[in-house]
């Protein structure tokens, strides 16, 4: 059977919609997993002209901003993930998002 996992597809920021007993509300979750309380987002109008779907889509970073880069093992990946690294397609490499406590990766850092 399949294991649910609370990791989003995306990485931050992202607006949320969160409802409690006080009502609805929109939060921001920033890069180091923070809310802030912000609006709805604004969706085009029915019928409006959208732009290309090239347009659109915001450009990927060529690098994401990395503290450090990891040697991480593969049967180590979600331990690193669970700690906080972040995995890098383009380059295929694991790496400790700027403004992360470096501490808890000392054992996959480059000597």
């Amino acid at each position: 059977m399949p294991t649910m996992t609370t990791d989003l597809p995306f990485a931050p920021p992202y607006k949320l919609k969160l409802a409690g007993a006080d009502g609805e509300r929109w939060v921001e979750v920033q890069a180091d997993g923070s809310q802030v309380a912000t609006s709805a987002p604004v969706w085009p109008a029915a019928g409006a002209a959208s732009p290309s779907p090239s347009a659109a889509r915001p450009k990927p970073a060529s690098t994401p901003q990395a503290a450090a880069v990891l040697k991480v093992p593969f049967a180590e990946k979600d331990e690193a993930k669970r700690l906080g690294a972040r995995w890098d397609a383009a380059r295929k490499k694991w790496y400790v998002p700027a403004g992360v406590e470096l501490a808890p990766f000392a054992r996959w850092m480059d000597a």
